[in-house]
């Protein structure tokens, strides 16, 4: 791929993502006075705005990463745009919203189409005639054409349902406006997570809009998202990272294969399907902590603390089972140790914080534990203690 194209496909996927985070952003604005206002991703445009079950708005997003120079009444995106919203069968109430990150030229009439400026239908409409018939561009001729064969009371009329947001942030920079719109929603000094966390969510939503598997989304439903946020910011209990609901495939099972809490699995003959999934416990698990402390929503001494109830739940487990299996004159250690695995998995009652209760979380810090993290050492097989000192004494020898 030629350095050309390498940007130009940069660039479009950053188009989209900006595309995705303005939806947020201008649902946001709209969710606390217009609840039930309805979002949708391409459907008449790149975003659309339904109000009782019609579109009361459409929004033409443009990202630029600079150096394009400010809008003029030539400008290809401008045209581009005009041309999807001359085929539009709309009515005449309809907003027509351009969303850009260029700047709009001074000298241009189209400053009065901007949101904030005194509007002056007639000058942006001749100025976009001017251009019509001035411009040499093979690029925006059909559309200019179309343009000029309105005649004068739907060019006015067109022109009346425009706005211009120019200026907008880009992508890079658009949490600064999610953190002004929701900043009455999270704790003091808890912004960054906010964000994340409801990004994390946006995300999601935006790939079932765009695959219709979701049709639309209301400010309610977001109203909703953020108030549920929110709460699992409060200090009894404590939020999921939005990455632990990817999905992960076997290949991550390869960064862990020879790991003492894998080898501890391996004694007790676990199957391979029962491995990968353990596997994937502790892989959450240790995505969740690393995450709780990069934001500092946790600290160590609470999680050496939950550690240690986890440890006394084992050491609970653990001898009374092995206790039964002398008794029994059992043989079948790898058995007794998928039952102790088992039981803990099932009925561990430790909780990190009261309101947090992820069953995946336990069974992947009791992996932790058998890998001899946070200061304890767990097993499963009966012999476990004996068989990892012969191990760990293989690979010092060596």
């Amino acid at each position: 791929m030629t350095n050309e194209s390498s940007h130009s496909a940069a660039g479009q996927a950053l188009g989209y993502v900006h595309q995705c985070m303005w939806a947020l952003v201008e649902l946001g604005k709209r969710a606390t006075s217009e609840p039930m206002t309805q979002l949708r991703l391409e459907g008449l445009d790149d975003i659309q705005f339904d109000s009782s079950g019609s579109p009361n708005e459409l929004l033409q997003t443009k990202h630029h990463t600079g150096g394009s120079g400010p809008i003029t009444a030539q400008a290809v995106d401008l045209w581009r745009t005009l041309n999807v919203w001359m085929d539009l069968p709309s009515p005449n109430t309809l907003v027509l919203r351009l969303v850009t990150t260029r700047e709009l030229s001074e000298g241009s009439g189209l400053i009065y189409l901007r949101p904030e400026e005194e509007r002056n239908i007639i000058a942006a409409t001749e100025a976009l005639l001017d251009a019509a018939k001035a411009s040499t561009s093979k690029t925006t001729e059909p559309w200019r054409n179309k343009f000029l064969e309105l005649d004068e009371s739907e060019r006015l009329e067109l022109v009346n349902r425009i706005v211009i947001d120019d200026g907008s942030l880009q992508a890079a920079r658009i949490d600064k406006a999610l953190v002004e719109i929701f900043r009455y929603a999270y704790p003091t000094g808890k912004d960054e997570v906010f964000i994340h966390l409801l990004k994390g969510w946006w995300e999601g939503i935006s790939v079932q809009l765009l695959d219709r598997t979701l049709a639309s989304i209301t400010g309610q439903d977001l109203i909703t998202q953020v108030t549920d946020i929110a709460d699992q910011l409060k200090s009894d209990t404590l939020p999921v990272d939005p990455d632990i609901f990817h999905g992960y495939d076997e290949s991550i099972s390869t960064l862990y294969k020879d790991r003492p809490f894998v080898q501890q699995l391996l004694w007790i003959a676990l199957e391979d399907n029962r491995l990968w999934k353990a596997i994937r416990d502790y892989h959450r698990s240790y995505t969740q902590r690393s995450f709780w402390l990069r934001h500092q929503l946790l600290a160590e001494t609470e999680l050496s603390r939950f550690a240690f109830r986890l440890h006394d739940e084992w050491e609970q487990t653990f001898d009374s089972r092995v206790a039964a299996m002398k008794r029994e004159g059992r043989a079948d250690y790898h058995v007794v140790g998928q039952e102790i695995l088992e039981t803990l998995a099932r009925e561990s009652r430790a909780r990190l914080r009261e309101r947090f209760d992820e069953s995946w979380f336990n069974r992947g810090m009791f992996h932790a534990l058998a890998d001899g993290e946070l200061g304890h050492r767990i097993g499963w097989h009966p012999d476990f203690e004996s068989k990892l000192e012969e191990m760990l004494s293989h690979v010092s020898s060596t």
